[in-house]
């Protein structure tokens, strides 16, 4: 996983990546420390316990080490599953977005806030349906309706 990925996890992946980390170093270090006192006592032929204890303390820990290392790749894939389907849906919003942004056109700046006619009539030029017209510019239904049977009948 390049930097960038990284970037782009949530506190929480963060986090849990970071605990899993930690944990998985205690687990070596763990491994590490029993095999240096297997030596020990082997070399002073001390037993603070026996050689089969610690055998199996060291593969029970290298065992959790594998367990842990297996659950944080599947973590990280999962995880970078996730940031493709983010992507893909943000692709998809934007170009969305981009389609209403073509159609949209506001009204000219010189009309006034009475001029309601000459403001759906231009709304309706530019594209826009009836309830977008309506929902709009707040007027009521019928209000708009009359004018837009207004525009057809001067035709």
């Amino acid at each position: 996983m390049d930097g960038f990925q990284i970037v782009n996890l949530t506190n929480l992946e963060n986090g849990r990546m970071i605990a899993e980390g930690i944990t998985l170093t205690v687990l070596l270090s763990i491994v590490f420390f029993l095999k240096r006192a297997l030596r020990k006592v082997k070399d002073k032929n001390q037993s603070f316990c026996t050689s089969d204890q610690l055998i199996k303390w060291a593969k029970e820990s290298e065992s959790l080490c594998l367990s842990l290392s297996k659950n944080l790749e599947e973590k990280k894939e999962l995880t970078q599953r996730l940031m493709e389907q983010l992507d893909e849906k943000i692709q998809s919003l934007n170009l969305r977005l981009e389609g209403t942004e073509e159609r949209r056109e506001f009204t000219p700046e010189g009309l006034k806030e009475t001029d309601l006619y000459g403001k759906v009539v231009k709304m309706v030029e530019a594209g826009y349906k009836f309830p977008e017209i309506v929902r709009r510019l707040k007027l009521p239904k019928g209000e708009v309706q009359l004018i837009l049977d207004l525009k057809q009948y001067c035709q």
